[in-house]
């Protein structure tokens, strides 16, 4: 049986909708009275999606569709946190019974009034490829587990997304022609936090023709930013130090890490906000200016993750830096001042043992003389 459904706010985006349902339905214009559109808001930070707010005399307008039984399925899947209501909307002058979303208590406050227009360049792509992937853990894992996760999927989604606007260069490396990568399937490992993706595929070789199908793994985790502040009058740097799960599980018998300010890119957030944001959040610190150094994928092996590195000029007197972190995701960290040869004779001992760091020491030290005569 066929149900009728009134969209206002983000499904009226035909790329999204299709996102979900797969296809594009016929969309008719519609009104719904009584109500407006507001923005979602958390802590008065936009969410980048709409709610209704009953209000007299104020009508809403969107669209109206057909959707099958399956295809409303998947749309209850992505409404999670709106409930369901069956309301007479107004098409073409005349009154029809259409299924619309409404918040559900206690969920989000309301902000400005929404407007498709104003969303569409800001949050329809990113939320578009995050539709998409939702769909695709709900499938395998089921809407409850996928809808938990939302906010990591929208971290791969704005990931995905940066990857494709700014790849890596190809000079040296081959260049990549449609069907070079055959996908036999793409299913979920382990999901939690992060998540693990097992693949079965096979792709060009350099002599030609396709390898045999190869069992792949990747380990799924959002683009980091990560940033070494340098003080270049004081020829100093902030380290922090912090318990990592990593070095912990291989067997490390110290798994306390000394490390670069580090942090995952939010959805929405330049690699360079994210820098400026976690040297506040991990050390207290306000960062003057952002020298870019090196971008890379730290494990391409086995990881999705991506880094973009920044040195961060300040000012380090000696009182600078405080002990940081965010509470709520458990984060307990402690900074240090250390002098740039105090820096290199860690690399050198093996104590700034993680990638991120030892990159940024060395390209400091390659830009070192000129930042002190600068200063």
């Amino acid at each position: 049986m066929s149900i009728h459904h009134f969209f206002y706010g983000t499904l009226c985006h035909p790329p999204l909708l299709h996102a979900v349902i797969g296809r594009v339905p016929d969309m008719q214009p519609a009104s719904l009275c009584g109500y407006r559109v507001r923005e979602a808001c958390r802590d008065d930070v936009p969410l980048g999606f709409p709610v209704l707010e009953a209000l007299s005399g104020a009508t809403a307008q969107g669209f109206v569709c057909t959707l099958s039984p399956r295809e409303a399925e998947r749309i209850a899947w992505y409404e999670a946190g709106y409930n369901a209501q069956d309301l007479d909307v107004v098409q073409e002058g005349a009154s029809l019974r259409a299924r619309v979303w409404l918040p559900g208590a206690g969920h989000w406050q309301l902000g400005a009034e929404w407007s498709l227009a104003e969303w569409r360049p800001h949050w329809g792509a990113l939320k578009t490829e995050a539709a998409a992937q939702f769909i695709r853990e709900a499938e395998q894992i089921g809407p409850e587990a996928a809808n938990a996760r939302y906010h990591s999927i929208l971290v791969r989604a704005w990931s995905k997304l940066a990857a494709q606007a700014q790849p890596m260069p190809q000079d040296l490396r081959r260049s990549v022609q449609d069907n070079d990568i055959d996908v036999d399937s793409q299913n979920i490992g382990y999901k939690g936090f992060f998540l693990v993706e097992d693949y079965r595929l096979r792709h060009r070789l350099f002599a030609g023709g396709f390898s045999d199908t190869l069992n792949r793994a990747a380990f799924v985790s959002g683009d980091a930013a990560v940033v070494l502040p340098y003080d270049a009058r004081r020829d100093r740097v902030l380290l922090i130090e912090q318990f990592r799960t990593g070095p912990f599980a291989r067997g490390e018998p110290n798994p306390w890490m000394i490390e670069a300010i580090a942090g995952r890119i939010d959805p929405g957030e330049s690699p360079k906000q994210t820098a400026h944001r976690e040297a506040m959040e991990e050390a207290g610190i306000t960062l003057d200016s952002l020298i870019e150094a090196p971008r890379f994928y730290p494990t391409p092996g086995a990881k999705t993750e991506f880094i973009h590195c920044f040195i961060g000029l300040t000012d380090l007197p000696d009182d600078a830096g405080r002990p940081g972190g965010v509470e709520d995701e458990g984060e307990d960290i402690r900074p240090h001042l250390v002098s740039f040869d105090q820096l290199m004779e860690m690399v050198q001992s093996g104590e700034a043992g993680n990638a991120p760091l030892v990159v940024l020491a060395l390209w400091l030290e390659r830009m070192r003389d000129g930042l002190r005569a600068k200063a």
